[in-house]
């Protein structure tokens, strides 16, 4: 939390820990509490790996890292970014030859590839990384969102019965720590 700060204190342009910074801090397009929802599906596919999804150091890498998981960054923040430095012709100005260029490629792959199983359970967690993981930050899911997205239904049932709940809560609990874990 070394990066964190309050809405009403003064807000430096860079915000959060390097590999959970969302694109638009890194673009230098202002940033609100959906960086956070970026960052917090950062840690949740960290979980899933057992390693950090965007290891690097350099901005430029970090964003072809982004787009090799996530596909193009949409041509609106690239135009708008003051990063002018990071942009051609409104794409990303990245050498996929270069030697970084080739490590994105080696390390890096399209997200759904790192689904380790085709299980309900393992597509609605990467369904909400993904919407968690939106590049533009008014379209990202906010954090209210993301817990009520269908990964998470095993905490909201419906059942007017609340040992039903309970009950179910704690078998799904425990199969959702057997399946992530496998």
């Amino acid at each position: 939390f070394g990066n964190a700060t309050y809405e009403h204190e003064h807000h430096t342009s860079v915000v959060s820990t390097r590999h959970y910074r969302a694109p638009e801090v890194i673009l230098d397009l202002g940033w609100d509490h959906s960086c956070d929802v970026w960052s917090v599906g950062c840690i949740l596919i960290e979980y899933y790996l057992g390693s950090t999804l965007f290891q690097t150091h350099d901005s430029k890498e970090h964003l072809a890292m982004m787009e090799r998981v996530l596909g193009p960054i949409p041509t609106n923040l690239l135009q708008k970014t003051k990063k002018r430095r990071y942009v051609h012709r409104c794409k990303l100005d990245w050498d996929v030859h270069s030697s970084s260029g080739r490590y994105v490629r080696k390390h890096c792959k399209p997200l759904k590839h790192y689904m380790a199983s085709k299980d309900e359970d393992h597509h609605q967690l990467f369904d909400l990384i993904e919407k968690m993981m939106e590049y533009d930050p008014a379209k990202r899911l906010s954090l209210e969102q993301a817990l009520r997205h269908p990964f998470f239904s095993c905490y909201y049932s419906s059942s007017s019965s609340s040992s039903k709940r309970s009950s179910s809560r704690s078998s799904r609990s425990s199969s959702n720590k057997r399946r992530l874990n496998s």
